[in-house]
């Protein structure tokens, strides 16, 4: 018998072989072996880059099999790498492979993709979908079928099937023949390389442990786990002992405010153990709830008030709502309304307050479930309840129409101010009209950096609370209850009625002016520049490129320090309670506290920043160092 053949026919020869037919002779291996080798035939293609400078991508995370958005940077043609920016700032090079467009359906099938295993048999074959036609032309010959079809240029080679019952034909009486069917039409669609439908192997648990390491290094290098981002395998990182730290803050925090109030009193601000009481009724009182809700309604329906400019949505009215609660106090006075209250009700408010920030985080909190998923934190997104709501999963959460951050930021700036003015002006009523310059001197500048900060409202949108801190506890806490910790100044001065020389006051002044001149000028430098680079008003300062086409100012005050603002925000603070140091001396230790916490905090920060620049800038940033070696305060730190 003639021997049985398992190649597939030549071109130009579409008929079948039919019962009886005399057979046919077989075709040359030649023949066959022209045609796969004119079908796998590339030309050489110039080497070009899907993507440019400033693209929004999918990149993988280093050391993981999970993909983030990102933006591209800078295109590496001769590498075919690609440095990219995730959406926290970290800046890797990724290879471009591991890069797709966000609408990708390799990136909609990427969860779903199986072992290349070919372990399976032929009886657990499934038959390949049309839009995945490829060739086969390598296949043995334990194959019962073959594929006779015409190709072209533009055809791919369909597959071979064992499935013959859409053309039954007899076998030849005379010698034992194959049976050849026609392929089914397809469109022709790009190449795509074959795989093999198989079982998910043991493979499949070794690739997560490979997915470890970079693959773009030689050696297995593990990478450092980023924190803000899950693991390799997909597990948030919740359950860790950061829930701790939130609880030790969230419970540190409150003592220590009402720890302060509690120690200092008319007789002294000594630092000692304090003396708390278990009685409900010394912390909540019916009067001051009322006077805080009734405070909070009247900076809500004054943000709808059409006045002022839109930023980001919403109306720039703070400082008309500021310049109007103020021009109220003289009609409090004239109509004898009794402004002791709030002197009397001032531990009351600030416990309110405290009580305020627990129920708002938790009411954001629950809320942020039904967010939007691009205004997640990913700081609060971790699955841990007590961290969520210490961190906010909500960046820039909107409560009844306006934005939440924005109003409680209000809330701090107004509520200093309008404390500071309804003492003093107490004070000064019920003393029948006579005023210390002391106590003036010191009200003035916090009202004055209240002034400041409402005046320039729409720069908040341009500070680190608003851009990246989640409207958690921590930034609700810190707005709500920070009016109190300045004011404790200001009442320990009503209460101790220091004499202070003029020209003590007047250097004291001379110093809170140039703190504010230093903030002033660097806060609005920065705001500006991150709005427009290219401002005609900014022309004259010097800046350096850096990587992703951003820009660094390296003049001005940004050229005698790193942070000059923080410089100024220092000077200012320390400004508040130098009036008092006469009569505080070194027993009275309680009102230094918020100068004090807030250098170390400031330095802390600028710690942080330092880092995240080296990163975010790179080279650009070391130079920078090089050349302003001082951080916050010239020649020494």
């Amino acid at each position: 018998m003639p021997r049985r053949s398992t190649r597939s026919r030549s071109r130009g020869r579409p008929d079948r072989y039919q019962a009886g037919d005399a057979p046919v002779s077989e075709e040359k291996p030649r023949a066959v072996k022209a045609v796969k080798a004119k079908a796998v035939k590339k030309e050489p293609v110039e080497k070009t880059m899907a993507f440019a400078e400033g693209d929004e991508v999918m990149a993988r995370w280093p050391g993981s099999s999970l993909f983030f958005k990102a933006k591209v940077t800078m295109v590496r043609v001769e590498e075919d790498e690609y440095d990219v920016e995730y959406e926290n700032g970290t800046v890797y090079t990724i290879r471009a492979k591991d890069v797709y467009k966000s609408s990708s359906k390799i990136m909609k099938k990427a969860g779903s993709r199986r072992s290349k295993s070919r372990g399976r048999s032929s009886a657990r074959e499934k038959k390949p979908k049309a839009e995945e036609v490829v060739s086969e032309a390598e296949d043995s010959a334990e194959v019962s079928a073959e594929v006779s079809a015409e190709v072209s240029a533009d055809e791919e080679a369909a597959p071979k099937t064992e499935d013959v019952a859409d053309a039954p034909v007899e076998e030849p009486k005379v010698v034992e023949e194959p049976v050849v069917v026609k392929a089914p039409k397809v469109k022709a669609v790009k190449e795509i390389k074959a795989e093999t439908p198989t079982r998910k192997s043991a493979r499949v648990a070794a690739k997560a442990i490979s997915d470890a390491f970079s693959d773009d290094e030689s050696e297995k290098i593990k990478l450092a786990p980023n924190p803000e981002l899950p693991d390799a395998r997909g597990k948030k990182k919740g359950w860790s002992f950061e829930w701790v730290w939130a609880i030790i803050f969230m419970i540190l925090g409150p003592v220590i405010l009402v720890s302060l109030h509690t120690l200092c009193t008319k007789s002294g601000c000594k630092l000692e153990t304090p003396k708390f009481s278990t009685k409900h009724t010394d912390y909540i009182n019916k009067d001051a709830i009322i006077q805080l809700a009734g405070f909070y309604a009247v900076l809500k329906v004054s943000s709808f008030i059409p006045m002022g400019s839109i930023v980001n949505g919403q109306r720039m009215n703070g400082f008309a709502t500021l310049l109007s609660l103020l021009s109220a106090v003289p009609a409090l006075v004239y109509y004898k309304v009794p402004l002791s209250s709030v002197r009397n009700n001032y531990f009351f408010l600030m416990a309110s307050c405290i009580i305020a920030s627990f129920l708002s985080a938790i009411v954001f909190y629950i809320s942020s479930f039904w967010a939007a998923k691009s205004s997640i934190n990913s700081k609060g997104n971790t699955g841990n309840p007590i961290v969520d709501i210490f961190n906010g999963r909500t960046v820039s959460p909107k409560f009844l129409g306006s934005d939440a951050k924005l109003t409680t930021f209000r809330f701090s700036m107004i509520g200093l101010a309008v404390l500071n003015v309804l003492m003093v002006t107490d004070s000064i009523v019920s003393s029948g009209g006579k005023a210390s310059p002391t106590v003036i001197l010191a009200a003035a500048f916090q009202v004055l950096y209240s002034l400041d900060a409402m005046f320039f409202e729409e720069y908040y949108f341009h500070s680190h609370d608003a851009m990246n801190s989640g409207f958690g506890w921590s930034l609700i806490s810190s707005y709500l209850t920070f009016p109190f910790l300045p004011t404790l100044i200001t009442k320990y001065l009503l209460d101790r009625s220091p004499v202070v020389a003029w020209y003590y006051l007047t250097l004291i002044g001379l110093m809170n002016a140039l703190g504010y001149i230093i903030f002033r000028s660097s806060e609005t430098q920065r705001c500006e520049f991150a709005k427009n680079p290219s401002n005609p008003a900014l022309a004259h300062l010097e800046t350096v490129s850096t990587a992703g086409n951003r820009k660094l100012i390296v003049s001005g005050w940004w050229g005698l320090v790193r942070h000059p603002n923080y410089l100024g925000e220092v000077l200012i603070q320390w400004s508040w309670v130098l009036p008092a140091v006469g009569a505080l001396g070194f027993t009275d230790l309680v009102p230094y506290y918020l100068p004090f916490v807030t250098t170390l905090m400031l330095v802390i920060r600028c710690h942080q920043i330092n880092q995240r620049n080296k990163r975010k800038y790179g080279s650009a940033w070391n130079s920078y160092c090089e050349k302003v070696r001082s951080n916050i305060i010239p020649k020494v730190y």
